[in-house]
């Protein structure tokens, strides 16, 4: 495994560094790095590379990077060109893990996301302990590249800027010494608490200001009134509105709509759908859906059914290649639900993604809250 080239890096780097400060990068704190190091970064933007790329600058970095990423047309050649690590998400990826070591080897710089996908809503997401272990393997220095509003700068649920700042930390947070001294589970935690960022909390103390643009994107994310309970509310200019009772949700240019996050209204429409499980016997949602897999060098569909998430399992029943098939995922073993919001829900199994895409954008979003909340109600069994 070789590193990036330094001249392309150097090209592509300075162009990236470049980019982030047109998007409005500011350094709170900016430490030295060199030699072997894993850097570790939060993740609430489509634009954090450029961030994290910007923090290490000139030196290079060789990220782990989502194994689908590679069979997406307009990604692919930019991984190849900074030649960045295939990893299959959310298991267990032993050729990934032995080309971190053989840069780590060569005195390189590894850059991994730990929570492996971007934050639907502007909090960190909970990263796999497998973070913890690798670190402690490793033994070299770890930074911590902390991103914070680059959700209201760029929010994942559209393609939109809303001009603004974005700030950026980086320092290093374990030394060698202290990752042999320290035991995974005291690793995982320290890595968890330095990582954790939560953008409603920061920016309602902070006040930063951002260009409100329309919010079309967020509905399928934000799908409930909060008042009468109506599931499908429409995206006008910068607000969500009610079809059934009128009622209005308006983004301000601190991130918030009628002074709440993302975030606090997610969480409330989360714990309505967690209740709604919880008092209904036997839960399940169920919807047609297009499955798409690898195909060569891409993604392309493959069939056709219908898609299940229960409590025990999900389950994919219909067409594959023109073959009859029934998949099913015990819930034990699906600890996440990815989602490309109002789109479709992946299941990572067997070094592959199983992509289920739907017409219905509200049900990505509650079929992402019930798998996971079905998989700690498993978890919590065992």
């Amino acid at each position: 495994m070789k590193k990036p080239n330094l001249f392309i890096w150097l090209t592509l780097g300075a162009i990236a560094r470049v980019y982030a400060y047109f998007l409005g990068l500011r350094f709170v704190q900016k430490d030295k790095i060199k030699g072997s190091a894993i850097v570790l970064a939060n993740h609430n933007s489509f634009k954090d590379f450029f961030y994290s790329t910007a923090a290490v600058y000139p030196h290079r970095m060789t990220y782990l990077a989502a194994a689908k990423m590679f069979h997406e047309s307009h990604r692919r050649p930019f991984l190849k060109l900074a030649r960045a690590i295939p990893k299959a998400m959310f298991q267990s990826d032993p050729a990934s893990i032995k080309s971190t070591f053989q840069i780590l080897k060569q005195k390189g710089i590894v850059g991994i996301y730990p929570e492996g996908q971007i934050s639907y809503h502007g909090t960190s997401l909970p990263s796999p302990f497998a973070i913890a272990k690798l670190l402690k393997k490793a033994k070299v220095p770890v930074y911590i590249c902390h991103i914070q509003n680059a959700y209201l700068m760029s929010p994942p649920w559209t393609k939109r800027v809303f001009k603004g700042k974005v700030y950026v930390r980086f320092y290093q947070a374990l030394t060698p010494n202290q990752l042999e001294q320290m035991n995974e589970e005291d690793i995982y935690r320290t890595i968890a608490q330095q990582l954790h960022f939560n953008t409603g909390e920061y920016n309602r103390k902070h006040q930063h200001m951002y260009q409100v643009q329309p919010i079309k994107g967020l509905e399928p994310l934000l799908y409930q009134c909060p008042a009468c309970l109506f599931e499908g509310l429409t995206a006008v200019d910068h607000t969500l509105i009610c079809p059934q009772c009128k009622h209005t949700l308006t983004y301000d240019k601190f991130g918030f709509l009628n002074g709440k996050s993302v975030y606090e209204w997610f969480e409330l429409q989360r714990t309505r759908l967690e209740e709604e499980i919880i008092r209904t016997k036997n839960y399940q949602l169920s919807i047609p859906v297009r499955l798409v897999r690898y195909q060569g060098k891409g993604l392309g569909q493959v069939g056709e059914g219908v898609f299940t998430v229960s409590e025990d399992a999900c389950r994919y029943e219909g067409t594959d290649q023109g073959h009859t098939k029934r998949y099913v995922y015990t819930i034990n073993t699906v600890p996440f639900l990815p989602a490309d919001i109002g789109l479709n829900v992946q299941i990572y199994y067997d070094n592959e993604v199983y992509i289920f895409e739907m017409d219905d954008p509200v049900m990505s979003t509650k079929m992402f809250i019930a798998g996971e909340y079905f998989h700690q109600l498993v978890k919590h069994k065992l």
